[in-house]
């Protein structure tokens, strides 16, 4: 299965139609910033299900539909196909093709097709479950979505892991077996609610019918028992009311004899009334005049205190000026002294002053001779770097050389190797066959020697012992020509084009003198390398030093200022002294004119206090004799109150009577009325409760008729009975028959259901038990080959995937340590850009070793990668590129020269993007990007391909 093409109109930046081809390995995309790319991952993502506008950059779904520009005007719908292959079947379909449709129209509705027929969107989904391809599967990899799965919770980068283990179907069908679980104990807690109600019926029904005859006969008899209480209570209201109308008749007689005795009463009161206001006036007067009295006593105490205060504050007043006098002149005699003193202070501030000039001055002339200082290192340091760059340039140009050399040597060694017709095994047998000999010969040497001492030692003649020595080297020699004859052989096997190949002339000699080269530029480069860090650290020494230097000024400069400051400081404080002098000594003169105005005023308040005191005294003579008057008024005004109120008492007693008489007379009027209410509310009651008039039996209300206490304990045990039996339902036989078969129903239907959610329980229970499986098998590869990924793109280091919770592996979240090589082990936040970009893309092939995706769409990874991580990242791509295809974003040459296929977007019209195809070709034997005019392009100043 693999991306064929993709057809968009009308999203987002492609009001056009535009179609792209896809072919397989890997296909770049290209274009200017703002051109419209990230557009087409949108759209893949769009027709693949993709339900979040802010994962599509829009604030509704509508805002995909292209919006016009200055000469367009907007569109109402929008429209993307995408056709995929599926020739092996990895798509649960039948057909070779499947094209996958999504519209949307500017009203808000949505359709989705699979092979020009209208599905649902949750089609769509299941199409691509467990194969790696969906809008939130690792089939389409973003620079924002690096992050996300970097920085997101170790939860939400299961779904990796998941769509990996192929266990994103499994956790559907739980998720569908748990909902259907769920409405099944729903379902149950409904049936048993009717069922206990069925059953509750059910059994009331079945006692009912026997009620019902019973129930007649004790309604009979209360109805009975009803008449006759009713005519006897009605009795009884009649003989009571004719007893209060007698009643009521004999209080109306006693009510008027009581109402002439309250008029005399009132008249006695009112007279003893007259007298008490006259006396009441009386004492008012006295009151008041004591009041105003009082209140002038008062007037004359405060005054008095008044004066009193006045009189200490003239003292103090004379007090204070006479100290402030003395005060005055002390403060004169300190400021005169202080001024002298000042005077003194700002011929040293001079001094000082000088002095500081001076030593800015020298800090000055060192801060000129460290910045010439540092311009002439700096000056080193740039044509040191610019050295570097050079000899980098002819370490690149030795590498090269190095490499063609190597791959030289290797053709020519192999081609030297078939043509000598070199053997190992051949070589091998020849060496076995001299050392052999070799050892046969040496032994035989030893032998001979041996032989030799022991003939001499048993008496053997010269002449013997040299025939036999002659001998022995006849046999030598044959054995020595044929080691040489073996020797030979061994000789012919070695590989003698060898020496040709590490002769002076040789290549492996002119490798060798490479190896120098670059062993003596690597020298130079160390060499450099160290002298730039030394001068850089004596600048940064240099620096620190024009930094204190300039410190010390700054820090003078500010003591400089504060010196002049200090003196202005001095010189106004001595203009303020002097000013200070002037003020006291007028000050001085006021103080003593003050002292003798406050002796005046002693003189005049104490006069004052002694014509107050008189008044006061005089004032309290008179209250004396006026407070025995009121003593004698007030001892005649309670006598008089006295009487007044006991004739009040004897009224108020005959009023209470008055008032008792009418209220029982009224109260009488009251209940005759009531009785007649409630005699004709028992006529009423009576035909309300039974249909039937009372006055049918009024003809036995001069029969004796049994008490109404009797009648109605009679009453209340037949109402007992009938209360105790319940409601009676005179068609309960034919309900309780409904009832049965409805209780039976419902009992069939809970056996039903309980066998249902066993089932369903089971079936999570396998679906959750094979995910678990599948996910740690999952987990444990991709864990693996994580590690063994990002060792090979880092060049070393080592990362782990650690699980947060093992005990709970289906909703466990997924840790991601990593340390690339000389850090230490770290989480994702700490480390840089690039090796965030780097460690997605290894955790993302790591996957793709375990369950590799049809197709993937990489939007800009490679951005944050510098060119020796392209170089590992494209090695690692080519290599996924013969399994999956390949759709990357990218600005980056390398990656565009590493592609199979390029695809190109501009805008030509403000706001509209279009499609510019490319293929990689060769121009002078070098690889290079045309279009489809066989042009060569190349990239700009941004990184994209440009003509």
């Amino acid at each position: 299965m693999f991306l064929k093409s993709l057809k968009i109109f009308g999203f987002k930046s492609f009001p056009d139609s535009v179609s792209l081809d896809f072919s397989n390995g890997i296909t770049s995309l290209l274009g200017p910033n703002g051109c419209g790319k990230s557009n087409i991952v949108d759209a893949i993502k769009w027709v693949l299900g993709e339900q979040s506008t802010k994962t599509l950059r829009a604030g509704r779904m509508e805002d995909v539909i292209f919006n016009g520009t200055d000469t367009r005007k907007p569109l109402q719908v929008a429209e993307v196909s995408l056709v995929v292959s599926n020739e092996n079947q990895v798509l649960p379909s039948d057909a070779p093709e499947i094209e996958i449709k999504r519209r949307i129209y500017r009203s808000g509705e949505s359709e989705y097709f699979i092979n020009n027929t209208r599905v649902l969107l949750k089609n769509i989904k299941e199409l691509f479950l467990d194969t790696g391809v969906g809008k939130s599967a690792y089939s389409i990899l973003e620079q924002g979505k690096i992050d996300q799965i970097l920085s997101s919770r170790p939860e939400d980068r299961r779904y990796i892991f998941e769509e990996a283990a192929g266990i994103s179907r499994f956790k559907a069908q739980s998720q569908d077996a748990e909902r259907k679980l769920e409405k099944t104990d729903e379902n149950i807690q409904q049936v048993e609610i009717i069922l206990r109600e069925v059953r509750r019926n059910y059994e009331t029904k079945k006692n009912q019918a026997s009620k019902a005859i019973t129930y007649r006969e004790l309604k009979k008899e209360q109805f009975t028992l009803e008449v006759d209480l009713q005519l006897s209570t009605l009795k009884s209201y009649i003989m009571l009311q004719n007893s209060k109308e007698e009643q009521k008749v004999r209080g109306e007689r006693e009510l008027e004899n009581q109402k002439g005795s309250l008029v005399s009463f009132d008249e006695e009161i009112l007279e003893l009334q007259e007298r008490m206001r006259g006396l009441g006036s009386q004492r008012i007067s006295i009151q008041t005049e004591l009041q105003r009295l009082d209140e002038a006593i008062k007037g004359r105490a405060d005054k008095l205190d008044l004066l009193t205060v006045r009189f200490r504050d003239f003292l103090q007043r004379k007090e204070e000026a006479g100290s402030r006098s003395q005060d005055i002149l002390e403060r004169i005699e300190r400021d005169k002294q202080e001024i002298d003193e000042k005077f003194s202070t700002m011929a040293d501030i001079d001094d000082s002053i000088e002095e500081l000039n001076n030593e800015i001055e020298k800090n000055q002339k060192g801060i000129d001779r460290t910045r010439a200082l540092i311009t002439s290192q700096n000056q080193e340091i740039s044509e040191t770097e610019i050295e570097d760059i050079a000899l980098d340039e002819e370490m690149d140009a030795l590498s090269e050389q190095l490499k063609r050399l190597t791959d030289v040597i290797v053709i020519e060694l192999e081609e030297k190797l078939k043509a000598s017709g070199y053997n190992l095994e051949e070589k091998k047998v020849a060496l076995t066959a001299f050392e052999e000999k070799l050892r046969y010969v040496s032994s035989s040497v030893s032998d001979h020697e041996q032989f030799l001492q022991k003939l001499k030692t048993t008496g053997f003649s010269s002449e013997e012992l040299l025939s036999q020595e002659l001998k022995f080297q006849g046999t030598l020699g044959v054995g020595l020509n044929s080691l040489r004859t073996l020797f030979e052989t061994y000789l012919s096997h070695e590989a003698s084009f060898i020496d040709d190949l590490i002769s002076p002339e040789g290549i492996i000699t002119e490798k060798h003198g490479v190896d120098r080269a670059m062993g003596e530029k690597r020298k130079m480069l160390s060499s450099n390398r160290e002298r730039i860090s030394y001068l850089r650290e004596e600048n940064a020494k240099l620096s620190s030093s024009l930094e204190a230097y300039q410190a010390a000024i700054s820090d003078q400069r500010v003591a400089l200022n504060q010196l002049i400051g200090q003196k202005e400081s001095a010189r106004e404080w001595i203009a303020k002294l002097q000013r200070s002098v002037t003020e006291q000594e007028y000050q001085y003169r006021d103080a003593v004119k003050l002292a003798d105005s406050a002796q005046e005023g002693i003189y005049e308040t104490q006069e004052d206090i002694r014509g107050v005191e008189s008044e006061v005294a005089e004032m309290k003579s008179t209250i004396a004799s006026m407070n025995e008057e009121l003593k004698d008024l007030i001892v005649r005004i309670e006598e008089l109150g006295s009487s007044i109120r006991e004739k009040q008492g004897k009224k108020d007693s005959s009023y209470e009577q008055i008032q008792a008489i009418k209220s029982d007379v009224e109260k009488l009027g009251y209940q005759i009325e009531q009785l007649g209410e409630n005699i004709t509310a028992i006529y009423t009651n009576f035909f309300d409760n039974y249909g039937k008039s009372l006055k049918e039996y009024e003809n036995r209300l001069t029969e004796d008729i049994v008490d109404i206490p009797v009648l109605k304990a009679n009453l209340d045990e037949v109402k007992k009975r009938i209360a105790s039996m319940g409601y009676i339902n005179q068609m309960a036989e034919d309900e309780f028959s409904e009832i049965k078969e409805q209780y039976d129903f419902l009992t069939k239907q809970m056996d039903d259901l309980n066998k249902a959610k066993e089932d369903l329980a089971s079936v999570v229970l396998e679906i959750k038990t094979r995910s678990e499986e599948l996910f740690l098998a999952t987990y444990r590869q991709i864990s693996t080959n994580f590690q063994e990924m990002f060792r090979r793109l880092f060049g070393g280091g080592r990362a782990e995937l650690k699980l947060v919770d093992p005990e709970n592996v289906l909703v466990s979240g997924i840790d991601i340590l990593a340390q690339p090589p000389g850090k230490k082990l770290t989480h994702l936040s700490l480390l840089s850009g690039g090796e965030r970009s780097m460690t997605a893309v290894a955790l993302l092939f790591a996957t793709y070793q375990v369950k590799p995706s049809p197709f993937c769409v990489l939007d800009e990874i490679d951005a944050a990668l510098d060119d020796r991580n392209i170089g590992f990242f494209l090695s690692v791509l080519q290599e996924f590129a013969q399994k999956s295809q390949f759709i990357i974003i990218t600005h980056n040459k390398h990656t565009v020269m590493g592609s199979d296929t390029l695809l190109g977007v501009t805008q030509v019209e403000a706001g509209v993007s279009t499609m510019v195809s490319y293929r990689i070709g060769r121009v002078a034997g070098e690889s290079v990007i045309l279009n489809d005019e066989a042009q060569a392009v190349s990239f700009d100043e941004t990184g994209s391909v440009a003509p």
